[in-house]
C-alpha cells in the first residue's frame, strides 16, 4: 500500500466508526434486510447521536431517493406500472407512523423488514395504484 493512501484509508474508517456502531446495536431480519427495531432505535437515538442521526437519515434518503428514481426511469422508458395522484414522500414522523401501524407488537419488530412498509406507505400516500 502506498504510504500516501494510509493517512486516506484511516481518515476514511475514523469516519465510519459512529455508523459501523450503530449498526451493531438493533440486528437485520433473519434475511439480512433493515429490520423496524433498527430503525426505531436510530430514530429514538438521532437527537443525541451523531451516527445514529447519520444512518438512519442516510437509509430514509436513500430509501426514498431509490423509489422515486425507480418510479421516474419507468416512465421514461414507458413502462410505468405504477401512477400516483401526488410526489412521493416520507417524514420521519411518517416513517415511524407507518412501522407502527403494520407491526405495533415490538416483540415482532426484530424480525419484520421495514423497507418494504416504507415504501407500501409512501405510494398509499401519494395515491398511487
Amino acid at each position: 500500500m502506498s504510504p500516501a493512501l494510509k493517512p486516506v484509508l484511516f481518515a476514511a474508517l475514523l469516519s465510519l466508526t459512529p455508523t459501523l456502531a450503530v449498526a451493531q446495536t438493533a440486528g437485520s431480519t433473519d434475511t439480512g434486510m433493515i429490520s423496524i427495531a433498527q430503525v426505531f432505535e436510530l430514530a429514538e437515538r438521532a437527537d443525541g447521536d451523531r451516527g445514529a442521526r447519520m444512518a438512519v437519515t442516510a437509509y430514509l434518503a436513500a430509501l426514498g431517493e431509490t423509489t422515486r428514481a425507480l418510479l421516474q426511469q419507468a416512465e421514461a422508458r414507458g413502462i410505468s406500472p405504477v401512477r400516483c395522484n401526488t410526489d412521493i414522500s416520507l417524514t420521519k414522523h411518517s416513517v415511524l407512523e407507518a412501522l407502527h401501524a403494520a407491526a405495533p407488537d415490538s416483540a415482532r419488530w426484530s424480525n419484520t423488514p421495514a423497507t418494504l412498509i416504507i415504501v407500501a406507505d409512501m405510494f398509499d400516500r401519494a395515491g398511487c395504484r
